[in-house]
């Protein structure tokens, strides 16, 4: 191997670290891996006296499950506290992957020109003895209700702005420049 070819693979590793990507649906293999790199980062700025490089997190998804996107929501609030996440939504932002767009360091979260945005209602594909239908639609309402106090904290949304936008029950998609209306997003590019 070529000392150029060395050069490439190190600085592939390092721009690895600093530009994270979550593409496809947001479940427990994507969501793995994100959560570890962010982590690794909130190690680093920890150790660190001076203060570290920020994170860019490219998003394009079509949305998933909301426990993993939880997960990943939670590391990216304690990131934040110790460098700064820019992100970068491509494609279809869907779902699950609003909540991740707008949890980007605010003034840094930037829409693609042409992706679509997407909310709806948390959605349940549980079946089963009517008891444990009871107990996963509590689960799902609990769970839409801590999404959206996250929603209303991350954006310019209000509750009473999301009740309104979902209350017919179908998916509602937005382009980039209501993106940023809503706070979602700073900037399109």
């Amino acid at each position: 191997m070529s000392e150029e070819d060395e050069m490439d693979i190190i600085f592939e590793q390092e721009e690895e670290f600093r530009v994270l990507g979550l593409y496809g649906d947001v479940e427990e293999e994507n969501s793995k891996e994100l959560v570890g790199a962010l982590y690794a980062c909130l190690n680093e700025g920890r150790k660190s006296a001076d203060p570290i490089e920020p994170i860019e997190l490219l998003i394009s998804t079509g949305g998933g499950n909301v426990s993993d996107m939880f997960a990943i929501y939670d590391v990216m609030r304690m990131t934040r506290e110790v460098c700064d996440i820019s992100t970068l939504g491509i494609g279809k932002v869907m779902s699950a992957g609003v909540l991740l767009l707008a949890a980007g360091t605010k003034g840094q979260r930037r829409i693609g020109k042409h992706c679509r945005i997407m909310l709806h209602h948390v959605l349940t594909t549980d079946s089963g003895s009517l008891a444990n239908m009871r107990c996963t639609v509590r689960e799902a309402t609990a769970m839409e209700e801590l999404m959206f106090d996250a929603l209303v904290a991350e954006t310019d949304l209000t509750k009473k702005k999301l009740e309104l936008l979902l209350k017919e029950n179908t998916d509602k998609f937005f382009c980039a420049e209501e993106a940023l209306q809503m706070g979602i997003a700073d900037i399109i590019v």
